[in-house]
C-alpha cells in the first residue's frame, strides 16, 4: 500500500490527480497534495512517501529546488515531473537531479497510470530486496553484534532466568561466562538539552556512532579486566564484569575502591575523547548469572542518583540508601521525580506504593501554616501538566483531574494531604490505564518526542519512528488511528500554536518566528498560518 505526494501550485490538478489516483487499481493508501515546494517539504519530513509528482515552475520553492532537496534528504524517493514546459533543458536538468520520467501537461491518464504502477512495482522491488540483505545481515558479524546486544538485555531482564539453553546460546555469540561471580555497570550518557550551554546532540545517527565509540572506550578502559559491553535502552551502556573465586575473596572495601577508580576513568576518558558527561552506576559483586537482572536494576537505580548529587558521576549502588537520598532532596525534586515515575511505570502498584513514600517524605509540608495551601497545589499542577502532556491518549478524562475543581480551600493540613493524596492515586490509574496499551504507550512517547523536537526545521518522521522503534509507514497509520491527524497535521499545529504565542506576546520579527519554530521560508510560513488560523501573522499582531 503507498503514499503519492502531488506536487503543483495549480489546485485543479492536484485534485484532479488525487481523484484518478485514488480510483485506479495501484494499491494507493492516500494521495496528498501540496501547493510548493515548502510544502512538500513538510510532507516528506512527516509522512512516509513512496512517489512525489511535481511540477516545476511553482512560488516560493520550485520543483527544481524540491527536487535537490529530496536529492539530499531522500534520494530514495522517486521522483516524476508533470510540467507544462517541454523544453529539452528542463528534461536533461530533471533527469540529472534523478527525475524517474518527465511527463508533459496535459498528461494523458492512461500514460500517468502507466508510469506511477511502474514506479510503484520497482519500489517494492526494492523494498523486497532490501529486506532479503538485512536478512542475510544477520549472518554478518554486525548482525552478530545487534543480537548479541539483544541476548544479553534479555538476561538483564530476567527473561533467560528459566532457559536451560542460554548457556548453549552464549555460545553461539562467541560469549563465556564463568563467573562465579557478577557485577554490573550501566554509563548513561547525556546528549544535553537545547538551551543547555554546548549543542545539543539529536540526530538518532549521531547518537548511535557515539554509543558505538562508548562500547570502544569501555571495553579499551576495561581491557585488563573479563568484562563484555553492550548497548541498552535509550542512551544507556551496559557493562558485565566477572570474577572468580579468588578475586571475591579481597577485601571488600578494596573490591569497592577499584570499582569506583574504574568508574571514574569510563567517565573521564568519555569526557575527554567524546566531550560528552556520563553518569555510572555500580551494583555490588553478586554470586550466579541469575542475579544480574537485580544487579541491573540497583545500578540502574543509582545512576538517578545523579540527580540528587549533581557533583559526582559514579555511583557505587552500597553507598547510598533512598531513605539518605530522600532526606537531603527538597518537594520540587521529589515531586519531578514523582512525575517521571508515573510518565513511565510499568506497575500501577509500584506507582501507588511511591505515591505513598511521596506523601511520606513530604509530610512537613502539611504541618507549615504558611505553605499547606500552596505546595500541595503546586504539586497538583505538576502532575496535572503530566495528564496535558498525555491528553492525546488519555482523553477527556484528565479534566475531571483539573485541581481547581479538585481542591476546595479552605481546608486543613490534614485534609490537604487526604486529598492530594487521592489525586495523585487517580492520576496514577488514569496515566497507566493509558500506558497499559501498547500502542497508546508507543504513540505517547512520539508525542513526547515531538514535542521536545517540533522547532527543529530537520525534524523527519524517521527521526520519531526510530526513536520508537517503529517503521515509518507504521507510525503514521497509528499515530492517525489514535491521535485522528496525521504526524504531519500534529507537528504543524505545535509550530502554529508557538508561533501564534509568540506573535501576541513578543516583538520578534515574523521571519524571526517562523525561523524559530521549525520553518525554512517566512512566506512559507505566512501561507501556513493564513490557512490555519484565517488570518495573517500580521493581522493577528494588529488586532
Amino acid at each position: 500500500m503507498y503514499t503519492i505526494l502531488v506536487v503543483d501550485d495549480e489546485a485543479i490538478v492536484c485534485q484532479g490527480i488525487k481523484e484518478f489516483l485514488e480510483i485506479s487499481d495501484l494499491s494507493i493508501t492516500q494521495v496528498l497534495i501540496a501547493s510548493n515546494g515548502y510544502e512538500a517539504l513538510d510532507y516528506l519530513r512527516m509522512e512516509s512517501i513512496d512517489l512525489v509528482l511535481t511540477d516545476i515552475q511553482m512560488d516560493g520553492m520550485n520543483g527544481i529546488e524540491l527536487m535537490e532537496s529530496i536529492l539530499s534528504e531522500k534520494p530514495d524517493i522517486p521522483v516524476v515531473v508533470i510540467s507544462a514546459h517541454d523544453e529539452f533543458e528542463y528534461a536533461q536538468k530533471c533527469i540529472r537531479l534523478g527525475a524517474r520520467d518527465y511527463l508533459i501537461k496535459p498528461v494523458q491518464l492512461s500514460q500517468l497510470t502507466k508510469v506511477v504502477g511502474a514506479e510503484l512495482s520497482n519500489r517494492h522491488k526494492k523494498y523486497k530486496r532490501l529486506l532479503e540483505e538485512s536478512l542475510k545481515l544477520k549472518f554478518s558479524m554486525t548482525g552478530m553484534l545487534s543480537l548479541r546486544s539483544y541476548i544479553l538485555n534479555e538476561v538483564i531482564a530476567g527473561s533467560l532466568d528459566k532457559a536451560d539453553d542460554y548457556l548453549f546460546i552464549f555460545e553461539q555469540i562467541g560469549l563465556k561466562f564463568e563467573g562465579p561471580y557478577y557485577l554490573l555497570l550501566v554509563t548513561e550518557l547525556s546528549w544535553g538539552r537545547p538551551g543547555d550551554e554546548g549543542e545539543a546532540i539529536q540526530k538518532l545517527r549521531d547518537r548511535n556512532l557515539l554509543k558505538y565509540a562508548t562500547v570502544n572506550i569501555i571495553e579499551e578502559t576495561l581491557a585488563d579486566w573479563n568484562a563484555v559491553a553492550f548497548y541498552g535502552q535509550g542512551n544507556q551502556i551496559i557493562t558485565i564484569m566477572q570474577f572468580s573465586e579468588a578475586d571475591y575473596t579481597e577485601r571488600d572495601q578494596e573490591n569497592v575502591a577499584k570499582m569506583n577508580l574504574i568508574g571514574k576513568k569510563i567517565v573521564t576518558h568519555i569526557q575527554t575523547y567524546l566531550h560528552l558527561e556520563a553518569v555510572v552506576g555500580i551494583s555490588s559483586l553478586r554470586l550466579g548469572l541469575h542475579n544480574l537482572p537485580e544487579s541491573y536494576r540497583d545500578s540502574a537505580k543509582a545512576v538517578k542518583w545523579h540527580a540528587l548529587y549533581d557533583n559526582h558521576n559514579v555511583f557505587y549502588a552500597e553507598d547510598f540508601s533512598l531513605k539518605e537520598a530522600a532526606v537531603q532532596v527538597n518537594w520540587q525534586e521529589k515531586t519531578e521525580q514523582l512525575a517521571q515515575k508515573m510518565r513511565t511505570g510499568k506497575s500501577l502498584e509500584g506507582v501507588q506504593d511511591g505515591i505513598q513514600c511521596f506523601i511520606s517524605d513530604i509530610s512537613p509540608v502539611f504541618d507549615s501554616n504558611d505553605s499547606t495551601a500552596g505546595i500541595p497545589l503546586s504539586i497538583a499542577y505538576r502532575v496535572y501538566t503530566v495528564l496535558l502532556e498525555m491528553k492525546e491518549t488519555i482523553g477527556e478524562k484528565y479534566k475531571e483531574l483539573d485541581p481547581i475543581m479538585y481542591f476546595r480551600f479552605p481546608l486543613t493540613g490534614s485534609e490537604i494531604k487526604y486529598r492530594l493524596f487521592i489525586f495523585l492515586v487517580e492520576a496514577a490509574e488514569l496515566i497507566h490505564a493509558s500506558l497499559m496499551d501498547h500502542d497508546q504507550a508507543i504513540i505517547q512517547q512520539a508525542i513526547e518526542y515531538i514535542r521536545w523536537n517540533f522547532r527543529n526545521k530537520g525534524l523527519k518522521i524517521q527521526d520519531i519512528a526510530d526513536h520508537v522503534h517503529l517503521s515509518p509507514n507504521y507510525l503514521s497509520y497509528l499515530f492517525k488511528q489514535i491521535v485522528g491527524e496525521t504526524v504531519w497535521e500534529f507537528v504543524t499545529r505545535l509550530r502554529l500554536e508557538e508561533a501564534r504565542y509568540l506573535l501576541v506576546n513578543t516583538q520578534k520579527k515574523r521571519y524571526e518566528i517562523a525561523d524559530e519554530v521549525g520553518y525554512e521560508s517566512p512566506e512559507h510560513f505566512s501561507r501556513v498560518f493564513k490557512r490555519y488560523y484565517g488570518e495573517s501573522p500580521n493581522s493577528l499582531r494588529e488586532s
